[in-house]
């Protein structure tokens, strides 16, 4: 199998390798730190109602869409990626992506390991500390008949940026945001006060991932590659791609596996109001609404706290203040609409 290490780490190529890679009908592993900050987005990430395009647009940071699952994440400098392209299928991964997943995420486990930080797969697709942190993410994709399994260590990471980047329907939402991250996420750095350089961290993936693909053979980047990169970084940023049509709103905010943000601004007669809460395990953790105007409490939540986040058996308090009715106010909760 082939390892690639390209040099050139700018704007959005880090994450067009792997797609030029698969377009091409090659196999391999690209091993990457970008240069520069950038949103990625979903496969099926709605772009209007998940990320601040004007802030993005006002901090130079570029927006593209990936051709691979999840959510959307803030890539940069600090994130070591990893993105594997393999033909399906491989006689040494799993076909069942499932599968794939525990069969793949050895590597990163191991050379967090390396670095020490215990680390274990949180199914589907999250890396977590013991203590259940979320210290990677992951995603997987077929692109020509290839598999790509991307992922990437976080040697550090930017909660405040990431916090910044989101689109929220009330600005007074984001301290809410910014708590779930910095509870829910963590790096290398914070785990140990280390950052190790990324030419260490390359080292310790390659040699953590050939045993579980056949081996690894360094290769330069073919000037073939470069250019299919470079084609499709500017095809992925591209509004038709960005703005696709293909696309629908997430009803929560993933922070990682298990854990959840459903923030909403709810029209009310004289107004709106904004709801707050935080989901763990399927189960209202923190629950907040208040008036968009004024800020203040209209309502105390708290007897949500403990219950299942599920339409049917959520048990709501009296909300006959706020002049909506039951109905109106879960389903604005539970299917927001664009």
């Amino acid at each position: 199998m082939q390892l690639f290490e390209p040099a050139d780490n700018r704007e959005l190529l880090p994450i067009a390798y792997f797609h030029a890679l698969a377009r091409l009908g090659a196999e391999g592993l690209v091993l990457i730190e970008p240069a520069h900050p950038f949103v990625s987005l979903g496969a099926f990430d709605d772009a209007a109602t998940t990320v601040d395009r004007g802030y993005c647009q006002e901090h130079g940071i570029p927006v593209m869409r990936r051709e691979t699952g999840g959510g959307m994440v803030l890539l940069g400098p600090g994130q070591i990626f990893y993105t594997l392209v393999l033909k399906r299928p491989h006689a040494l991964v799993p076909s069942r992506v499932d599968e794939a997943y525990r069969h793949l995420s050895q590597a990163p486990i191991a050379v967090y390991r390396h670095f020490g930080v215990t680390a274990r797969l949180r199914p589907v697709n999250d890396i977590v500390t013991q203590d259940g942190r979320k210290i990677g993410g992951q995603g997987a994709g077929d692109i020509n008949g290839h598999f790509c399994f991307v992922g990437s260590i976080l040697v550090d990471f930017d909660t405040s940026l990431m916090q910044r980047i989101v689109h929220l329907p009330d600005e007074g939402l984001r301290p809410a945001l910014k708590a779930a991250l910095d509870e829910g996420l963590t790096s290398l750095y914070a785990e140990t006060g280390l950052r190790p350089p990324a030419v260490a961290v390359k080292s310790a993936l390659a040699a953590a991932f050939a045993p579980l693909v056949g081996g690894l053979t360094p290769q330069p980047v073919p000037s073939c590659l470069m250019i299919k990169a470079r084609e499709v970084a500017r095809e992925l940023s591209s509004a038709d791609v960005v703005d696709g049509e293909e696309t629908h709103p997430r009803p929560l905010f993933k922070i990682r596996e298990g854990l959840y943000l459903c923030q909403r601004a709810i029209a009310v007669p004289g107004g709106r109001i904004v709801v707050s809460l935080t989901i763990h395990d399927r189960r209202i953790e923190a629950a907040r609404l208040y008036s968009a105007r004024s800020g203040e409490a209209d309502l105390d939540l708290s007897a949500l706290i403990g219950q299942p986040f599920d339409r049917e058996a959520l048990a709501l308090p009296d909300i006959s203040t706020l002049g909506i009715s039951r109905e109106h106010f879960i389903a604005a909760l539970i299917a927001p609409s664009r």
